[in-house]
């Protein structure tokens, strides 16, 4: 008997997996990819198609094998190859219907739902939301965020037989609007958990702080900057590094001028975007990990810290924020205006790396996380 073909719409920003990073939904998606093409006995055959937010490649239609059961197919985001300007939605929904036209798939999973509006798939579908009207997006202009927070939810609502979210702001939000959908949280790519520590620093070392997200004002970076200033000024040596793109330059210019100001120009580095192999080096070398954010519909910056085997100063939000009494067990300090130098100093020095290594490996499990999407497919198939 034929396998069941699965068809996946995913950001990706490459199928070499990790040594490019978009964010992010990017990075959950490339670990779902990488699991997929690494089973030995599949229960489907799966057709990735991979939105490249970067839009790096001309669109072919090139069929690329990835495994004998994945196939891979490259969509750029945006039409700039072509010579004409076409609306990145309409450009993207096109192509993906003829494509499922000629795929002919069992079952539709998509991390994008605008992709579902006019694809043309009579058949079952899932849909895994990240972000849903103003939460876990930027803006983008007037006329690009009355599509996206006001036109496209009302003409998405009914699409998608099963709505899955990455955490309970989210679940909220549908719900709100009369949306029913089921959480399931992200996964942690293996390769944090078993990120190499170095030795112990010595008492005379300065402390090795490091923080990771796209420099947006959401991600809140300025009060990162200002608990080093806070540090410093109690006599702790201490350096931040910073890692991520720019998403917003007035935002990025606003923390350069921030660490001019508070005199940290020799305390805190930007480092830019780094792959996850470079990711895990630096956290590798670092004694803590900050973050920050004033929004995530999920977080997993900061689970990819605490896998580091780091302990973690912490906003409460998303996932820090729906399991907080968890993420305590594990000794992270969430900070606060009343967060004093000693509560800092102590969270560093009593972390316990291996317990809490251990309980988030299972806790956050990529091969249950995936198990969970396989029940929902065969649920639904099982319904045709």
């Amino acid at each position: 008997m034929p396998k069941q073909h699965i068809v996946l719409i995913m950001p990706l920003s490459t199928y070499e997996w990790g040594t490019e990073n978009c964010g992010g939904v990017d990075s959950v998606c490339q670990m779902f990819g990488e699991y997929l093409v690494s089973q030995v006995n599949p229960e489907f055959k799966y057709t990735i198609i991979g939105l490249d937010p970067q839009s790096k490649t001309p669109y072919t239609g090139e069929v690329i094998s990835l495994a004998e059961h994945v196939d891979f197919i490259w969509l750029p985001c945006s039409s700039k190859h072509t010579g004409f300007k076409i609306p990145g939605i309409v450009w993207q929904n096109w192509h993906i219907r003829k494509l499922l036209k000629k795929l002919k798939p069992d079952l539709v999973h998509t991390h994008f739902w605008s992709s579902l509006l006019g694809c043309g798939h009579n058949g079952r579908s899932v849909v895994t939301i990240h972000s849903y009207k103003k939460i876990g997006r930027h803006s983008f202009g007037f006329l690009n965020n009355l599509l996206y927070e006001k036109i496209i939810p009302l003409l998405t609502k009914s699409l998608g037989d099963k709505k899955i979210v990455v955490g309970k702001i989210l679940k909220d939000a549908l719900l709100k609007d009369g949306i029913e959908s089921e959480i399931i949280y992200n996964p942690i790519d293996e390769s944090f958990f078993y990120a190499s520590k170095k030795p112990p620093r010595s008492s005379n070392n300065s402390l090795q702080f490091i923080t990771c997200s796209l420099i947006n004002p959401k991600k809140n970076i300025e009060q990162a900057i200002f608990l080093i200033a806070k540090l410093k000024n109690s006599g702790f040596h201490c350096h931040l590094n910073i890692v991520g793109g720019v998403s917003n330059a007035l935002y990025s210019q606003k923390l350069i001028n921030t660490v001019e100001e508070q005199g940290l120009c020799s305390e805190i580095s930007f480092l830019g975007k780094k792959n996850k192999r470079e990711l895990v080096e630096l956290y590798s070398h670092a004694d803590c990990g900050i973050f920050t954010s004033k929004e995530e519909t999920f977080g997993l910056v900061p689970l990819e810290i605490i896998a580091s085997g780091l302990p973690l100063l912490c906003t409460e939000v998303g996932i820090l924020s729906e399991k907080k009494s968890f993420f305590e067990s594990l000794g992270i300090l969430y900070l606060s205006e009343n967060t004093t130098v000693d509560q800092i100093n102590k969270c560093i020095n009593e972390h316990d790396s291996e317990f809490s290594v251990d309980v988030l490996k299972n806790e956050f499990n990529l091969s249950e996380i995936i198990k969970k999407y396989h029940f929902l497919y065969n649920q639904l198939l099982e319904k045709k």
